[in-house]
């Protein structure tokens, strides 16, 4: 996220309006950046209209989306934990389907915690997580993945970590952005449920409801060639949403 997107998802969470006092504080906490770049760039959002002043309060502007954050649970924190703590020096990303169910239509009877790393980690992460979890552990590239889902099962699925992966850290635990998100029901096999209809439909919700940095979900596209599969349905929907030509 950049200072900008932390700056309006600030006051975004604040309809009834925030003081820039208060907005620098809660900046401070996370970032190390001086306090005249806060300012300019508060200075330059209201001069945008993308943030409203009124009567020294800060407002989000009526288009304001909020930006999407992964919130893991504490098994799912856990297990990233004990995972790490194993395999120190390994890039992992983990996150699990119960995040995006609000932009389902249909909710498959299934719940995957999905982790991905490097794909010469994946048979030694897989042998890690047999005794982390009593979960049934999964690769996505496993030939008979599909036939392994059944209904209300709970299981661990292990994917590729694609270099330059849209991720960010919640709380110390690396979770996909949900650009990444968008992009990976398209590409893993695990994630077959959530294709065709359902995928336009993840897609609508989450364009719908937040603020979705089209460049990278395009770039991260690409690198999983998916990009033109990524672009078409972004078409559609801007089309239905607002009957502008994609960008």
């Amino acid at each position: 996220m950049t200072l900008t997107e932390h700056i309006i998802s600030v006051i975004g969470l604040h309809p009834k309006g925030i003081s820039a006092d208060e907005v620098m504080a809660c900046l401070r906490k996370d970032s190390v950046f001086p306090d005249s770049s806060y300012f300019n760039i508060l200075n330059r959002l209201v001069r945008e209209d993308r943030v409203i002043k009124k009567d020294s309060k800060l407002f989000p502007s009526r288009s304001f989306k909020p930006t999407f954050h992964i919130n893991p649970d504490a098994e799912t924190a856990k297990l990233y934990t004990e995972l790490q703590q194993q395999i120190p020096f390994t890039e992992l990303c983990i996150w699990n389907t119960i995040d995006i169910m609000p932009l389902m239509h249909d909710i498959p009877n299934f719940n995957l915690t999905i982790i991905s790393v490097a794909r010469n980690a994946i048979d030694s992460v897989v042998d890690i997580l047999d005794n982390l979890t009593d979960r049934l552990v999964l690769r996505d590239q496993d030939k008979d993945i599909l036939s392994r889902f059944a209904p209300g099962r709970e299981l661990v699925i292990v994917t590729p970590l694609i270099s330059q992966s849209p991720t960010e850290i919640i709380e110390g635990i690396t979770c996909p952005t949900l650009e990444k998100i968008l992009v990976d029901i398209l590409c893993n096999n695990s994630l077959y449920a959530l294709t065709g209809s359902e995928a336009y439909a993840i897609y609508t919700n989450a364009f719908d409801r937040y603020a979705i940095n089209i460049k990278n979900l395009l770039r991260y596209a690409g690198r999983r060639n998916r990009k033109t599969e990524s672009e078409t349905i972004i078409k559609e929907i801007q089309n239905d949403f607002t009957r502008k030509p994609f960008p």
